[in-house]
C-alpha cells in the first residue's frame, strides 16, 4: 500500500486502544522479488497493559515492534494493512509528525543499553538531550527526577559518570529514563534484560511495571525469554515465520497452549525448579582446599584425581590501586566435569573465564593447567603460553556476530585456528568441524551475515574446537538465543563433551540453563566466590544469603508475579572461614550487616 505525508490523522476516543495493528504485511525487496517477513499480523494494546511478542529468531517479532515508532529496516516495505498509534496511522505522519512520535508519543529500550547510550557523552547530558527533543523542561532538577525515577542512587554523582562507568543494569536504567523523558504513550521493550543477571533483571522489570502504571503507557515486550513475558504481559502473542500462531491471555496460554509450536517453545524452556543435569560431583572431582569449617579452621581434603584446572587465593585486578576483580578465589575442574560460575554483573565471572583463556594477568595465587599431558602456568597471558596450553584451552566468546570478522567466510574463520594448532587447514578438516556443529561443508563459503544467530554461535565453537581443546570455556553463549536455539546449542555442548572428553568452564547469568548443564556451580559476588557444590545440592540449600537471593529472583515460565528482591543491598557481611555442608557444598561464613 502507498502512504502519503500529508494524509489526516485519525482521531482516537477515549476507549480506543492506544496501540492497533490491522493486518500488518512487510516484505523487504531481494533483487526483482519481494520477500515476505511479516504477514497479516493483528493485535491491540490499551492503556496500561502488556503484550508479550515471543518467538524465535528472524520470526518478524522486532520487525513488528519497531513500526509502533514508524521504522522500517532498509529495503522493507509495508505492502499491506496499517500501524496506528493514538489514533494516527504511523506511516502516513509528515517526517516532523514521526519525529514527534519518536520518544514523545513511542519509545524504545533496545537489548544492549551499552551501544545505545553515546560514549563520549556523561549520562546527564544524554537525558538532557532527549529531554531537549521535544521541548521538555531540561533543568538539573528534572534530570535528576527522571535518575530517582529509575531508582539509581546519588544522582548528582551519575549524572557526571560516562557509560563505560557504570554497570549493565545501571546503563540499562539510563536508557529507561531517557525513553520515558517526554512521558510517552508507548513503550516498546526490545529484549530489554538479555544481558543482566537475574537480580538486575528482576529490579528493572519491576522498575518498568511500576512506570507503566503509573504514565498509563500502553506496552510492547519483545523477548526470548517466557520467564519474562509471562511475568511482565498480561497477554502473548507468538509468533512464527512472519505470522501470529497464537493470542493469549498470558495464564491461559500457559496452562494450555493451543499451537503445536507454542507447546515446541515451551518444551524447549530449561525448568530451574527440576534437576536437569547429572547434579552430582563427578568421581574424579576434588572440592576446593580452601574448604574450612564454621570455626574458620582450614581442612585441605583427599584428593580424589589430578583436576584440570586448579586456582588458589587468585587476585586478579586491572591497574594498579583498583580494587581487586577477583579476591582470593580457589576452584578445581575435573576431567570431564562442567563447573558453572553464577553472579551478579560486575561479580567476577567474566574476569575469571578471560584471565583462564590468558586474557588478563593474574596479580597473585596459584592458577595451574595440567590433563596428564600438557601442563602450564595460568597465570601466563596468551603470549607467554606455550603453544601446546594455548592449544588446550579455548574460550567461545559470548557474541558470535562481534567475535567473527564480517568480512571473512565460515570457513576462512575456522581454517585460521586450524592451521595455527594442527598446521593444515584443509576444506575436509573445515567440513568435517561444521558437520560436527551440526551445520555442514555448505556453511563454509557463507558470510557471518548469512547466518542467523545460533548458526554464528556454531561457528564460534567449531572455532574452539578446530584446536582440540581439552578444556573449554563457554562465556554466556546462550545469552542472545531464542529457547530452542538455546537448547539446541547446550545439547550440541553436551554432546561434544561426551565425545571428546572436555572439560568446560561454563559462565552464565541463566539459572535454569545451568541446573541442567552444571556438574557443580560457584557462586561469586564482589570478586569472591561464596558458595561452591554439586548442582543440586547448590539449589536445593541450604544457601549463603547471597546465593538465596539469585534463586528467589530467577523467573519461571507461567509464573505471573515478578520476584521482590529488594533494593538490592546486602543486609550481611562476610567473615572468616567456610561451612562444610557435606558432598563437597561449602558456603563461605556471614554475619548480618
Amino acid at each position: 500500500m502507498t502512504h502519503t505525508d500529508t494524509a489526516p490523522a485519525a482521531t482516537a476516543t477515549a476507549t480506543d486502544p492506544i496501540v492497533r495493528v490491522d493486518d500488518l504485511a512487510i516484505s523487504y525487496a531481494a533483487g526483482k522479488r519481494l520477500v515476505p517477513v511479516v504477514r497479516g499480523v493483528s493485535f491491540a494494546i490499551p492503556a496500561g497493559r502488556t503484550l508479550g511478542l515471543v518467538g524465535e529468531s528472524g520470526s518478524g517479532k522486532s520487525t513488528v515492534a519497531r513500526t509502533l515508532l514508524a521504522h522500517l529496516r532498509a529495503g522493507s516495505t509495508i505492502v499491506g494493512g496499517s500501524v496506528r498509534v493514538g489514533g494516527d496511522d504511523v506511516f502516513a505522519l509528515s517526517p516532523s509528525g514521526r519525529r514527534e512520535l519518536r520518544g514523545g508519543v513511542a519509545s524504545v529500550v533496545a537489548q544492549n543499553a551499552g551501544q545505545a547510550l553515546t560514549p563520549s557523552m556523561r549520562v546527564g547530558e544524554q537525558i538532557r538531550e532527549a529531554l531537549r527533543a521535544h521541548r521538555e523542561p531540561d533543568g538539573p532538577e528534572r534530570v535528576a527526577e527522571l535518575v530517582r525515577l529509575v531508582r539509581l542512587p546519588d544522582p548528582d554523582a551519575i549524572v557526571r559518570r560516562y557509560p563505560h562507568q557504570l554497570s549493565g543494569g545501571q546503563q540499562q536504567r539510563i536508557a529507561i529514563a531517557m525513553a520515558v523523558a517526554a512521558r510517552p504513550r508507548v513503550l516498546v521493550l526490545d529484549e530489554p534484560t538479555t544481558a543482566l543477571d537475574v537480580v538486575t533483571q528482576a529490579a528493572v522489570l519491576d522498575l518498568i511495571a511500576d512506570l507503566g502504571r503509573q504514565l498509563g503507557m500502553a506496552v510492547l515486550l519483545v523477548s526470548h525469554d517466557l520467564g519474562v513475558v509471562s511475568a511482565m504481559a498480561d497477554e502473548i502473542a507468538v509468533m512464527r515465520d512472519g505470522e501470529i500462531v497464537e493470542h493469549a491471555a498470558t495464564a491461559a496460554l500457559f496452562a494450555a497452549p493451543q499451537h503445536e509450536y507454542t507447546r515446541a517453545l515451551l518444551a524447549a524452556v530449561p525448568d530451574g525448579r527440576r534437576p536437569g543435569g547429572s547434579g552430582h560431583v563427578p568421581e574424579t572431582a576434588t572440592v576446593s582446599s580452601t574448604v574450612a569449617s564454621t570455626a574458620g579452621r582450614t581442612v585441605p581434603p583427599e584428593p580424589l584425581v589430578r583436576p584440570v584446572v586448579t586456582a588458589e587465593d587468585l587476585v586478579i585486578r586491572y591497574g594498579r590501586g583498583l580494587p581487586a576483580a577477583v579476591d582470593g578465589v580457589s576452584f578445581t575442574i575435573a576431567p570431564r566435569e562442567t563447573l558453572a560460575v553464577v553472579g551478579e554483573s560486575g561479580s567476577g565471572k567474566s574476569t575469571l573465564a578471560t584471565a583462564l583463556a590468558g586474557l588478563v594477568p593474574a596479580e597473585s595465587g596459584t592458577f595451574s593447567f595440567d590433563d596428564g599431558t600438557v601442563s602450564g602456568d595460568l597465570r601466563e597471558p596468551i603470549a607467554g603460553r606455550s603453544p601446546d596450553l594455548r592449544r588446550a584451552v579455548q574460550l567461545v566468546f559470548q557474541n558470535a556476530d562481534t567475535s567473527l570478522n564480517p568480512r571473512r567466510t565460515v570457513g576462512a574463520a575456522i581454517g585460521r585456528p586450524l592451521k595455527l594448532f594442527t598446521g593444515t587447514s584443509s576444506r575436509q578438516r573445515v567440513g568435517e568441524l561444521l558437520t560436527q556443529v551440526g551445520l555442514g561443508p555448505e556453511f563454509a563459503e557463507r558470510l557471518p551475515a548469512q547466518l542467523s544467530g545460533g548458526q554464528r554461535q556454531r561457528v564460534g565453537i567449531a572455532r574452539a574446537l578446530a584446536a582440540e581443546p581439552r578444556l573449554v570455556i563457554a562465556d554466556e553463549i546462550t545469552t542472545a538465543l531464542d529457547v530452542q536455539v538455546q537448547a539446541g546449542i547446550l545439547a550440541l555442548l553436551a554432546d561434544l563433551q561426551r565425545s571428546r572428553g572436555l572439560s568446560c568452564l561454563f559462565i552464565s547469568h541463566d539459572l535454569a540453563v545451568v541446573r541442567g548443564v552444571a556438574d557443580r556451580v560457584a557462586v561469586m559476588t564482589g570478586g569472591r566466590i561464596v558458595e561452591i557444590g554439586p548442582t543440586e545440592r547448590v539449589f536445593t540449600g541450604p544457601n549463603h544469603p547471597y546465593t538465596s537471593t539469585l534463586l528467589a529472583a530467577t523467573l519461571e515460565p507461567g509464573s505471573t508475579e515478578l520476584p521482590d528482591v529488594g533494593d538490592g543491598v546486602p543486609r550481611w557481611r562476610h567473615t572468616e572461614g567456610w561451612t562444610d555442608h557435606g558432598d563437597g557444598h561449602l558456603t563461605r561464613n556471614w554475619e548480618d550487616a
